[in-house]
């Protein structure tokens, strides 16, 4: 078989969380972006075949997208850390990073879109996460050698229809 180098993809990508007037894009990335899917199989076995696989069964299958966010924004922390608040007194703002313990992140779910920099207006070299939350941890670093990254993982969540992440154009319809 020929290989075909122009399917080869390299480069950065954007992430886009949430639609309208709440979504919050990043655009500043340092360390990549990074998307996983993972399953989880439960292997049958039974007492007259030993330690032999009789059957193997999906059991479950979870996707995520990590986003080491370099952009020092203290108005996106609210709304994309759950248990934070933003507190405004005429032009300043501070935040209040709460404990969270039992916040339910799932309320927080939204659209995620991964678009690579140099496909940014192709659909079909998109990834869209329906529905997924987010697990947001701050690491600012106070030295010369490294930046201050917010980490936001944005774990799928099944929508309506069990779908957890769509490779390519999401506005692709199936037909009957």
């Amino acid at each position: 078989m020929a290989q075909n180098i122009e399917k080869i993809e390299l480069g950065p990508a954007i992430v886009e969380y949430g639609d309208a007037a709440d979504k919050v894009v990043f655009e500043t990335t340092i360390g990549g972006v990074n998307l996983t899917v993972e399953t989880t199989y439960r292997e049958q076995k039974t007492d007259q075949t030993g330690e032999t696989i009789v059957s193997k069964r999906i059991t479950g299958r979870n996707a995520m997208v990590e986003v080491p966010f370099a952009e020092y924004q203290l108005d996106v922390i609210p709304k994309i850390m759950v248990g934070t608040e933003a507190v405004t007194s005429g032009d300043k703002t501070k935040i209040n990073v709460k404990t969270g313990v039992g916040l339910d992140l799932i309320t927080a779910a939204k659209k995620v879109v991964i678009k690579p920099i140099a496909h940014k207006t192709d659909p079909s070299f998109w990834v869209t996460l329906p529905m997924a939350y987010p697990e947001t941890d701050l690491q600012f670093n106070y030295n010369n050698d490294n930046e201050r990254i917010t980490k936001v993982v944005l774990r799928s969540t099944p929508d309506v229809n069990d779908v957890i992440a769509v490779l390519g154009d999401d506005s692709i319809k199936s037909t009957p």
